[in-house]
Order: C-alpha cells, then structure tokens, then sequence
C-alpha cells in the first residue's frame, strides 16, 4: 500500500536504497526477493516459434487491458545462446541501422538471460537467477511433435502430411526442462509456473493414440517433467497441447482432460493423425491460463483446436469470431 501511495519518482528512490542495503548485506539472488519487484514473466526457451509468439502476446494483452504502465510486465526471456538471444531481439524488436550497421532496436520490456549449459555449476546459477525476481513463469522447453504438410492447397487439413519429431532436440529441451522446474522451485518469488507438455501421457491412453503424438521418443521427456513439477511444491498448470502446427491463430479451442480429446479424434476417424493447434493459439492459452491462474492451480488440461475447424478455417472471419467470443 505504501509503495503505490507515493509518487513514481520517490518509489524509484526506495527501490534503490533497498537494494544498496540488500545487496551489501546478502547474496545478489537473495538480495532481488527482498526488493519489492516488477511484474516480471519468465519464458523459456523463449526463442523457438512459440516463445516469440508468446512473449508478444502476454505483453500486448497487459497493454491492451489498459493495465498502469507502471503494472505492465516485463518479460525475462530464457534462451540457449547469444545466437538465440540475438533472434529474440530482432523478431519481437525489429531492426536499425545505426551508422551503417544493422542494430536490433532495444525494447525496455524485454529482458534476456543466456543460459547455454544448464549442467554445470555456473548454468546452474545462472538460470536460479533467472527465475528469481520473476513473479510467474511459462516453461516451453518441453519436446513436442509437430504436423509437417506437403501441400498448400485450401484443403490442406486432408492433405498429406507427416508427423515430425525432433528426435536431435528432444534430450537436451527434457534435460533442460527438468532443470528449470529445480531452478523454479529454489525461488523465492515465483507464484504460479504454466508448463506446456504433450498430450497422450494419461494412464488410460492407447498405444495407437500415444503413437500419434509421437510415442515415447517425445513423451518420455513431458512424463519426467510433468511428475517433477508436481513434486517440486510450484502451484502449476500443466497445458497439454495436440500437434503443432505453424499456421495462423484464432481458431475455436477445445478443451478436455484424461486425453478425452485425443481419444475421441483416434475413434473418430482411421487417418491416425492427432489433434492440431498452431503455435500462436497455443500461445494465446497459455497467456490465458497464466492470467487466470486463481482457477487453474494444479490442474492439468488438454486443449486443441476445435474439430469442426481446420487448417483451411486459420485466419477466416468465421473462425476469428468465433474464437474471439470464447
């Protein structure tokens, strides 16, 4: 109460003293939990399709809330690589040219934090640090199959296509996943973590409708780090996503739990192929469940696009109002 009764100048002031004082007599991790912190949103692997998407959206949404500037979130993107760092800052940014020289332009929004080995020591520390400070966090590392179409024609949801696994990705983002979830739960800020996982990983799925989302070459990461977050005490929501797709946004969700969806799409139809969201919708969600995260501790929920729409429906009027009135 007293830090948003005075003024934005003397808060800035106070915030400064406590710091000076918190880090001369502690750790600097610790000494950032005893400043009374910014609404800041922690993203892992914050520079793969969805992570962009992502980071966009939870930042636009805030914007367009009409939340006080001073409430607007700042996003902590966690990535592997300068390389990585780089990308984050071009796509979500833009770019200039700065005396001959293309230069990302600097968004006061967006922090980035490199954490390359998340093994040894120093990566270790580096990610706690990262999670530290951060009031909510959405972990996006886990390994997930993805619809890859041959076709482009307007009917493309009947086309052929072929399931992509990234069998050389998926050790290191399981192995990294599990890592954030111990860095996570070692903060002393973070209030409510989202982590996006797989469907086909309930007791009671079939092998045929495990095998459509990949089989265990891509659930055995999820599985791990689905039990390591309910173990780990973070109040969480586990977000269980269909295949991925790269198409537009928009479209109608559907929602279910047990892999009640993955379930009736194996039952429903002999083409084998598992329910489908693109990236931007599964990114959309995501932000939802964190903004609601009040109704949604320890839940764990399958969501896909809805069945009567298609890849052909991604980007239509139809399909955009509809998911707009959800």
């Amino acid at each position: 109460f007293i830090m948003r009764s005075i003024s934005p100048s003397w808060r800035a002031w106070l915030n400064a003293t406590i710091m000076a004082i918190a880090v001369a007599h502690f750790p600097f991790s610790r000494a950032l939990a005893l400043v009374p912190h910014k609404n800041i949103i922690a993203i892992t692997h914050a520079a793969g399709r969805m992570g962009k998407v992502l980071a966009l959206q939870v930042r636009e949404d805030a914007e367009l809330s009409q939340m006080p500037t001073e409430e607007l979130p700042i996003i902590r993107a966690i990535v592997r690589s300068e390389a990585e760092a780089a990308s984050v800052k071009c796509d979500l940014g833009g770019m200039t040219m700065v005396g001959g020289k293309a230069s990302p332009i600097p968004l006061k929004w967006l922090e980035i934090v490199v954490v390359e080995n998340v093994v040894g020591k120093t990566g270790k520390a580096t990610l706690r640090a990262a999670f530290e400070g951060a009031g909510t966090a959405i972990l996006c590392d886990a390994s997930h199959n993805e619809m890859v179409w041959q076709n482009d024609n307007s009917d493309g949801d009947e086309g052929f296509c072929s399931i992509s696994v990234p069998t050389a990705d998926s050790e290191d983002l399981s192995m990294r996943l599990l890592a954030e979830i111990e860095a996570a739960s070692s903060s002393s800020t973070l209030r409510h973590v989202v982590m996006r996982s797989s469907m086909g990983l309930s007791s009671g799925v079939t092998n045929e409708a495990a095998d459509a989302m990949g089989g265990e070459a891509v659930l055995t990461g999820p599985r791990k780090a689905e039990n390591a977050l309910k173990a780990s005490g973070l109040e969480h929501t586990i977000l269980r996503l269909g295949a991925l797709t790269d198409d537009a946004g928009m479209v109608p969700l559907i929602f279910g739990i047990d892999d009640s969806i993955l379930l009736k799409r194996m039952d429903s139809t002999n083409t084998g192929r598992p329910p489908i969201l693109s990236r931007s919708d599964a990114a959309r969600v995501s932000n939802f469940l964190l903004r609601e995260a009040t109704y949604f501790k320890g839940a764990t929920i399958d969501c896909s696009w809805h069945p009567k729409y298609g890849r052909s429906s991604a980007g239509s009027e139809e399909a955009f109002s509809a998911a707009g009135r959800q």
